[in-house]
């Protein structure tokens, strides 16, 4: 065989495995750009996503705390050995009310109240359950204490429990608020310093 044609056939080997080879590592290439872009638009969406959650149930929450504050104040100072003698929740107590302790008006309002806080903190359980799903651990963990924290306050009012305990409860809420709010941001990389939004709330 001729040595000028064995280098010829060499030659274009070499040459259509070089084509080859680049266009298997141009796919590749491709490939991997495509799998980034879109593990970065993805990333972007459920950020986006965690965002939208994390504000609403933030919105959410911070509308009940502040009618919360408000049911408060129509429970009394006193100091009872029982807060509702007979009785274990205003929802117990008759139509008229416990005399001398708690009045028709005041049970109407009450129970009213109870009842809107009720549904609106069984709308959050949603929420919760959302971030529990997309949310960072600690994001979760705070969403879930600030929900808690939520309830705690309804069962305490429902009891007719005394103004300095179902305040003391309210203001828990705020700080679960802010823990919730301060881990959300963390989460989302958010930059500066979390700055409480109502730092300065007098109690009534």
């Amino acid at each position: 065989m001729d040595a000028t044609y064995v280098v010829q056939v060499l030659t274009t080997a070499i040459g259509v495995g070089g084509t080859l080879a680049a266009a298997l590592l141009t796919q590749r290439f491709a490939r991997r750009t495509e799998r980034e872009r879109y593990v970065r638009e993805d990333r972007a969406r459920w950020l986006a996503e965690r965002q939208r959650i994390g504000s609403t149930f933030l919105a959410g929450a911070l509308a009940l705390e502040r009618s919360l504050w408000s049911t408060c104040a129509h429970l009394d100072r006193e100091e009872r050995s029982e807060r509702l003698p007979g009785y274990t929740s205003i929802v117990m107590t008759p139509e008229e009310g416990v005399p001398g302790i708690l009045d028709s008006l005041t049970r109407a309002i009450l129970l009213e109240d109870v009842q809107a806080a009720t549904d609106k903190v069984n709308e959050l359980e949603s929420l919760v359950a959302e971030i529990t799903l997309i949310g960072g651990t600690a994001e979760a963990i705070a969403a879930a204490d600030l929900h808690q924290a939520l309830w705690a306050v309804i069962g305490l009012i429902e009891g007719y429990a005394a103004f300095d305990d179902a305040a003391d409860a309210v203001e828990e809420c705020v700080r679960a608020r802010d823990a919730f709010a301060s881990e959300a941001r963390e989460s989302l990389l958010v930059e500066g310093e979390f700055v409480p939004h109502d730092r300065h709330r007098p109690r009534a």
